[in-house]
């Protein structure tokens, strides 16, 4: 089967294309002569450039075409599914936060009545252990002695646990995501020159001071502390 014209021009292309760049591989500038025979080779491939462009450009503009009406109409669907998955997902995580904060509340209920229910009990140890001193012949201060000894020692609380109340879905879990947020950058500044905080906390806006560096040029030294603007020829 004969291959497409459009296939016959495009290996064409390529082939003079990959001439041009193996020429270019072999280029050394080290006098006047090389140095004009560089500048025609230059324009050389400025020219297979365009041509490339003139040749693959119409193709690829199908193919975006193409492209992008594929992905449209995936979106037609996909993006509302994909909306409504966030969403009974946000709900399930809410109502699963919820149940934690209320397991977490009667957990703490529990210990404190736990612990209360300790303290009564070693209270009414003391004051048996105090009353059983006097029978047996103690002093008041001694007595005393007995029951404080009993009131000093550590209350022990046996561990509440209230078990989780939202069941358990498959194919649905929750991961904790952190994300740090800087309402002091003075103090965050003053960490990283301490050296309690690594530099890499305290990047510079490289887009801005890009954009100052084309507006200022050498005398951005002079403007923005630490920064100088350094110019390259392209």
């Amino acid at each position: 089967m004969a291959e497409p014209a459009f296939q016959i021009e495009t290996k064409e292309v390529e082939n003079k294309a990959l001439s041009v760049v193996d020429q270019a591989k072999l280029v050394k500038v080290t006098d006047a002569e090389t140095y004009v025979a560089a500048g025609q080779l230059y324009k050389s491939i400025g020219d297979m450039i365009k041509e490339v462009k003139d040749t693959f450009d119409p193709i690829c503009d199908a193919a975006n075409r193409a492209h992008k009406e594929a992905t449209a109409k995936r979106a037609k669907f996909l993006d509302p599914l994909q909306s409504a998955y966030r969403a009974v997902k946000g709900l399930m995580s809410d109502y699963d936060a919820e149940q934690e904060r209320k397991r977490l509340a009667e957990q703490r209920r529990l210990e404190e009545i736990a612990r209360k229910e300790a303290e009564e009990r070693a209270l009414q140890e003391a004051i048996l252990a105090e009353e059983e001193a006097k029978r047996n012949g103690a002093t008041k201060e001694e007595a005393e002695q007995e029951a404080a000894a009993i009131m000093e020692e550590p209350v022990y609380v046996p561990p509440v646990i209230v078990p989780k109340a939202t069941p358990k879905v498959q194919g649905v879990s929750y991961r904790e995501v952190w994300n740090a947020e800087c309402y002091d950058i003075k103090a965050l500044c003053k960490a990283v020159a301490e050296g309690r905080v690594s530099t890499e906390c305290v990047m510079p806006n490289q887009v801005a001071l890009n954009k100052m560096a084309t507006a200022l040029k050498a005398t951005m030294a002079n403007t923005v502390p630490g920064v100088k603007a350094i110019s390259r020829r392209v």
